[in-house]
């Protein structure tokens, strides 16, 4: 689960204030919750025993065909979404790892233009080369080399992030990173609570559990499926240290100039400790780029599984260019990481995570005549409201916030 969202937290906690590092172990423990509600409704098949397949099912079986739909909507909408992510952040650090904007491993081997919009040229590229593995191969499911590199970048950005914020601070004029000629350096400061802004920090960080969609094929998975509940707590446990060991370090050395993402913040000259950042970042952008066919692939593979028209080659073809080159386009328009990030979290994932497996799992327990006891409706009730609430205003506030970023 731990993955790009982990490079936002600094940025979110100097949004919300350190008040906010509460949100990384509230949602974590919220999160974990309706998780082992997600698994426990895929055994509540009103039909009989048999195990519901997965996520839309469960919503099949509690609501009908309305259920379903319902669930497919917002877990394709977060595909689509996370994959838009992807390219934009895959992007960034092409350009600041690779060059085209001053700086970068091959900017003093190659001259760049700079009259170029070279984030857009990075994107087409970075698209261009997730379109053949996303065309190319009908099937694409996880597998463990992806996955080992998924983890090694997300541990070597850690690494990264906690040692030069411990380097770096205090951190001087010369730290800053500020592309703006007319800004004055002031120390970094601090903030306890931002009432405004903590719905938006709510919203990134609840993307950054954000695998509550992908538990029930993640249990169906596993050798020993009983043992989910178990497993889960120790994930957790392991994730929301590693959040908030991250979040901390980058918030308390850059303060209120924490940038989104947090590798932004790091060195960016050409001595060694710009190189690693830049190698970093390199890295980063090819995870991201390798697990964009993997989230791509599960978006259309159901849809041609259910019209026959798209399962023949030319039709499947020109289905999935255009479904990349839609990312691409909405990534160089909307070229914005953290508004975009926290656009998806608030707008899709706190209705898969908090607001549909309370809801499921109460209303197939119901069903089979099973108990629910009052605090575990109360417990529900929260979660629910504040995925509402708090999904709501963190739309508004990051549609503001894009808007803003065009201006």
């Amino acid at each position: 689960m731990a993955g790009t969202g982990i490079l936002q937290l600094p940025y979110t906690v100097s949004q919300g204030g350190w008040l906010a590092l509460t949100l990384v172990v509230l949602v974590g423990v919220m999160t974990n919750w309706t998780g082992k509600l997600l698994i426990q409704s895929l055994y509540l098949n009103p039909a009989g025993y048999e195990r519901l397949p997965g996520y839309p099912e469960i919503g099949e079986a509690a609501f009908g065909r309305f259920g379903y739909f319902f669930v497919q909507f917002f877990h394709k909408s977060t595909l689509f979404g996370v994959s838009t992510i992807f390219l934009v952040l895959a992007a960034k650090f092409l350009l600041e790892g690779l060059g085209g904007d001053g700086e970068g491993i091959l900017n003093h081997a190659v001259t760049f233009d700079p009259s170029v919009d070279w984030t857009s040229v990075w994107t087409l590229l970075s698209a261009g080369c997730v379109l053949f593995p996303v065309v190319y191969y009908r099937t694409l499911g996880e597998n463990h080399v992806l996955s080992l590199l998924g983890a090694m970048s997300t541990v070597l950005a850690i690494l990264v992030v906690v040692f030069f914020a411990i380097y770096l601070n205090p951190i001087g004029a010369d730290d800053a990173n500020m592309d703006d000629d007319t800004y004055v350096f002031s120390p970094p400061t601090h903030k306890l609570l931002d009432f405004k802004l903590f719905p938006s920090a709510f919203s990134a960080i609840v993307l950054s559990f954000g695998g509550a969609a992908t538990f029930p094929t993640i249990e169906g998975n596993m050798e020993k499926p009983h043992h989910f509940s178990k497993t889960l707590n120790k994930a957790f446990a392991i994730l929301v240290f590693l959040y908030l060991v991250t979040a901390v370090a980058g918030y308390y050395t850059f303060g209120d100039i924490t940038f989104s993402p947090i590798l932004c913040n790091l060195p960016r000259g050409d001595d060694l400790s710009g190189r690693v950042v830049q190698t970093t970042k390199l890295f980063v952008a090819f995870h991201v780029m390798s697990a964009y066919p993997i989230l791509m692939n599960a978006l259309v593979s159901e849809v041609e599984c259910k019209i026959p028209f798209f399962r023949s080659t030319i039709p499947r073809c020109i289905e999935r260019t255009t479904l990349v080159g839609l990312t691409c386009l909405i990534a160089i328009k909307v070229p914005f990481f953290g508004p975009l990030m926290t656009f998806i979290g608030a707008g899709c994932l706190t209705m898969i995570v908090f607001v549909c497996p309370v809801i499921f799992n109460f209303r197939l327990r119901a069903m089979k005549k099973m108990k629910i006891g009052a605090m575990e409706r109360v417990a529900g009730t929260i979660v629910v409201i504040a995925g509402l609430v708090g999904g709501s205003i963190g739309v508004a506030q990051s549609t503001t916030d894009l808007i803003n970023a065009f201006k």
